[in-house]
């Protein structure tokens, strides 16, 4: 019995080739916005878990004041709960910290704290997935919760009227550093909102419109 060869002719191999053209022009642009999201979604939620962790450090009572410095190298300051009671409790004190319950950036009585730098939002090399925005936002954080700090980027949250922090993430897939701003509407966009009491809010933009809680 004579033995036949079957294949494939030049017309079905062009169809497959087409078929597998149109899927990769419809289909990657698709799968590159699904990663680039999920790269800024987990940066979101390592923001968030972050704040947790020195929210947890400073109410455990080993420090007067936590100041967090979210910014491309992420910085912590620490502050003795002595040099703390001396600025915020004194009575015979009289200064703007104290007056206003404010900080300031690497204020007197603060020292940097490397072993609590666990997280960075790097501007090159292979972890450089996301912008971020403002450039640095600054959290002091005490027992108490946050004392006011007047360079962050603030807005009022719709649930509780309340004035809270915002920290934006974008994609460095479709944003610069100059274009992830809190005003910008791009896709693979969340943002980090803290209160006064140091509680985190995950949202994502939406279409490029509305903001939408995922978390908090």
């Amino acid at each position: 019995m004579k033995k036949i060869n079957k294949g494939f002719t030049l017309l079905e191999l062009l169809v497959v080739v087409t078929i597998l053209g149109i899927f990769a022009v419809i289909a990657y642009p698709n799968v590159i916005k699904w990663i680039n999201d999920r790269e800024v979604k987990a940066e979101a939620y390592k923001t968030s878990g972050f704040l947790d962790e020195m929210k947890s450090t400073v109410s455990s009572g080993k420090y007067g004041m936590l100041q967090v410095a979210l910014q491309t190298d992420v910085y912590v300051y620490t502050m003795s709960n002595e040099n703390f009671s001396n600025t915020y409790k004194n009575v015979t004190a009289n200064n703007t910290y104290k007056n206003n319950q404010s900080c300031g950036y690497r204020q007197s009585g603060t020292s940097r704290n490397t072993n609590l730098e666990t997280i960075d939002f790097p501007i090159n090399g292979s972890d450089y997935i996301v912008h971020i925005s403002p450039a640095r936002t600054v959290l002091c954080l005490t027992k108490d919760g946050l004392l006011n700090y007047n360079g962050n980027q603030t807005e009022r949250d719709i649930e509780t009227g309340k004035t809270v922090a915002v920290f934006t993430i974008c994609s460095k897939g479709n944003t610069s550093r100059g274009s992830c701003t809190y005003r910008a509407r791009q896709d693979n966009m969340y943002k980090v909102t803290i209160d006064k009491f140091i509680n985190t809010k995950i949202y994502k933009l939406k279409n490029r419109n509305t903001w939408v809680k995922i978390d908090g």
